[in-house]
């Protein structure tokens, strides 16, 4: 069926006059009347019949015009699919993720990217900071969440990074040592038990960074490499951590840890993909998608 005879057809019913459709349709009257009468032999139906007034519907023509109304609407609805489909972004997006999803506002930023990119699929990659962001660099990934310091001045130049948020890591301490961790520095808490991350750990490279500045090194008697399990040895008496603000505080509340009040490591939470790539469609949604979930 030709749709430019559904629309002569349609436009003329609702005008009941040829010259006022034709003026709708931008074409001249005996050129709607030819369409019209094309679209009467080949129906073999006659659907119109002329008036002193204008053009009335015939039984026929009554019955088929809510047809012709939907089947244009439902072409109008095409056209707007494929056109929305040519900004629509397609393929797989490779992403690397750290801690918990609820700090990193995961399931918001997917939720985004589905609704803007219902063709594009997600790859999810979990471990720690170094080693995601390795795996970016490598290629292996294509966008991965980190944490750092503040601007990540060790991904300049590299990488892109989204920065997200800034937040503070404490010092947390097994209850009952507040008279062993309250008021004291960084030199005197090395001398207490620590536990150690690995090196691929956000907390591994700012302790680091600090108690060599302060020329010392801490004293480590165990490592681990999931927050929940520093969390635990602490609460059991093993030793200090690093905690960030948020959990720290809770455990504060709800277990009695000790939180060091005279020190404290800044750090910010980041989307980094490698510098040469960040303008790589899918790269750019998850940028665009992560801002609109951080900034609003």
């Amino acid at each position: 069926m030709d749709i430019q005879l559904l629309s002569a057809f349609v436009t003329v019913a609702r005008e009941g006059n040829l010259t006022r459709a034709a003026e709708r349709l931008f074409v001249t009257q005996p050129a709607l009347s030819l369409q019209i009468k094309k679209l009467q032999t080949g129906l073999e139906l006659t659907l119109f019949e002329r008036t002193p007034r204008g053009m009335r519907l015939t039984e026929a023509g009554q019955r088929l015009l809510p047809v012709a109304e939907r089947a244009l609407g439902g072409v109008a609805e095409f056209r707007a699919a494929a056109a929305g489909l040519k900004d629509t972004i397609s393929g797989r997006l490779r992403l690397g993720t750290i801690v918990d999803p609820e700090f990193l506002r995961l399931g918001a930023f997917l939720s985004a990217l589905a609704e803007r990119h219902p063709t594009l699929s997600f790859e999810l990659t979990h471990g720690m900071s170094g080693t995601v962001t390795r795996l970016v660099e490598q290629g292996e990934l294509d966008v991965a969440y980190t944490l750092g310091p503040p601007g990540f001045p060790d991904l300049t130049g590299r990488f892109h990074v989204v920065e997200l948020t800034d937040f503070s890591y404490r010092v947390v301490a097994p209850p009952g040592w507040a008279g062993q961790v309250r008021g004291k520095g960084w030199r005197e808490l090395a001398a207490l038990p620590w536990i150690e991350t690995p090196p691929d750990s956000v907390h591994h490279r700012l302790l680091s960074s600090v108690f060599a500045a302060e020329g010392v090194r801490p004293h480590v008697v165990a490592r681990v490499d999931l927050e929940p399990s520093m969390l635990d040895l602490v609460r059991s008496g093993v030793a200090l951590a690093l905690a960030r603000d948020s959990l720290a505080l809770r455990a504060a509340h709800a277990e009695g840890v000790v939180i060091a009040d005279s020190v404290s490591v800044e750090a910010e939470l980041g989307l980094v993909c490698r510098a040469d790539r960040r303008t790589e469609a899918p790269i750019k949604a998850a940028m665009a998608a992560i801002e609109s979930v951080w900034r609003g």
